[in-house]
């Protein structure tokens, strides 16, 4: 087998000026067999209970990642990174949903998402 490790980019903006995020504030489609092994996500302000959470078309997959924080971005690790949380696979097609839960200040979250595939098309 012939695995790629990917680094798929997020950010999740608000695009009304002092408003916060919220739930489907952010998709991706993915054109590929994966799974994801990996997400590192951060807001630009701290928003006590921020958490964000990843949907495979509209089911969680990925649940409560703490952002809290601004200086410290909030990770999910799989046991792939020694972490301890299960690999998530996604299949080609799909649709990522992302929710920015009890967001009351954060207006952008970034950060990225690897995932592992054996896919690659042409």
């Amino acid at each position: 087998m012939n695995e790629r490790l990917l680094s798929i980019p997020i950010k999740m903006v608000n695009p009304v000026e002092g408003a916060a995020l919220g739930a489907l504030d952010y998709y991706i489609n993915v054109p590929f067999d994966c799974t994801i092994v990996y997400v590192s996500l951060g807001s630009d302000t701290d928003d006590s209970g921020l958490t964000v959470d990843i949907n495979d078309d509209a089911s969680g997959v990925i649940t409560a990642i703490d952002c809290a924080d601004k200086e410290d971005p909030g990770e999910w690790i799989s046991t792939h990174f020694g972490g301890a949380e299960t690999p998530v696979v996604v299949e080609a097609g799909s649709e990522l949903s992302f929710d920015a839960n009890a967001a009351a200040n954060a207006s952008t979250i970034g950060g990225y998402m690897l995932v592992l595939t054996s896919d690659v098309y042409s």
